[in-house]
């Protein structure tokens, strides 16, 4: 039931009533792209990554949203290069989640109880498996191209998968990294989202869109929620991305051979367009959520009971 004024929720969640804050999007200084995930998920919450936040966000983080657990979805890379541009802030942020820290009174999180946890599931982490995937979504004629390639000329060949990201830009990238990363990889980072018993937890990537956005797409499906709000909600990071001045990998044109300028942006159509796939190719999303370990027992600990 709605609590303290109808500012929180008491839900039932791993057979503990948790009392969730409801927040709505926050306009945080350093941390990009924050918001909830959904109206039907109190406490879980979604962003771009929280290397560069201020003391204010900090204090929101862990005391206004009171998230207590961060789901991290980037490879070791991505982790060093981000570590080099944080805030003071953001290194004593992520340093309290990394060590576990204490939550309560004269605690950095002083609200409540229990202990911080920081966990790192790099949904990008089979690299030669995501350009395998995009190589099998090539056309008949590119596909020969790419073989003969691979035969001859290694780079050419490489050359030619990086510019096909660029080119199919967020349904490839989406639907690649749906068939690349494990089905370990999607179970776990599912079942820690769901897992909402010692408070709010934040999902995160570089920007929080891509990987984010088709974890958070995954959840909003299984929460119930309608595929125009699914579809909204994944759009949107484009209207709160552009709020921010555009930093590190942002400005990056070129990544590992592939133009990352091209995917910039979280179109609705290719969200949309995403889900089709799933359903083509599993039948339906929730076979897609079966496949990985996500049944009606991981169903009810996502949606608890409130």
């Amino acid at each position: 039931f709605v609590a303290d004024g109808g500012h929180s929720i008491l839900m039932l969640l791993g057979g503990a009533l948790i009392l969730l804050p409801l927040v709505s999007a926050v306009s945080l200084e350093g941390v990009r792209n924050f918001r909830p995930i959904s109206a039907s998920l109190p406490g879980l919450y979604r962003s771009a990554g929280l290397e560069c936040a201020s003391l204010a966000d900090v204090a929101e983080l862990l005391d206004g949203a009171r998230i207590r657990t961060i789901l991290d979805l980037r490879n070791a890379d991505e982790l060093e290069k981000a570590a080099r541009r944080s805030t003071a802030a953001g290194r004593a942020l992520l340093a309290a989640y990394q060590r576990g820290e204490r939550v309560g009174s004269g605690c950095l999180a002083s609200e409540g109880s229990g202990y911080l946890a920081w966990h790192n599931v790099p949904l990008l982490a089979n690299v030669d498996g995501f350009f395998d995937a995009v190589e099998a979504q090539l056309s008949p004629v590119r596909r020969a191209e790419a073989l003969l390639l691979k035969a001859v000329d290694g780079r050419r060949y490489n050359q030619l998968l990086y510019d096909e990201v660029a080119r199919g830009k967020q349904l490839l990238l989406n639907t690649a990294l749906l068939r690349s990363a494990s089905r370990e990889a999607w179970g776990r980072a599912l079942t820690l989202a769901a897992n909402r018993s010692s408070g709010g937890v934040l999902i995160h990537c570089a920007q929080g869109k891509d990987r984010t956005g088709v974890l958070a797409a995954l959840l909003q499906h299984a929460a119930g929620d309608s595929e125009d709000a699914i579809v909204d909600a994944y759009a949107e990071s484009e209207i709160l991305l552009a709020t921010h001045v555009q930093t590190g990998d942002e400005t990056a044109t070129k990544v590992s051979g592939v133009d990352w300028s091209a995917l910039r942006g979280s179109p609705p159509e290719a969200m949309r367009d995403t889900l089709k796939w799933l359903k083509r190719e599993h039948g339906a999303v929730d076979r897609f959520l079966l496949s990985v370990g996500c049944g009606n027992e991981w169903r009810d600990q996502l949606l608890g009971s409130s």
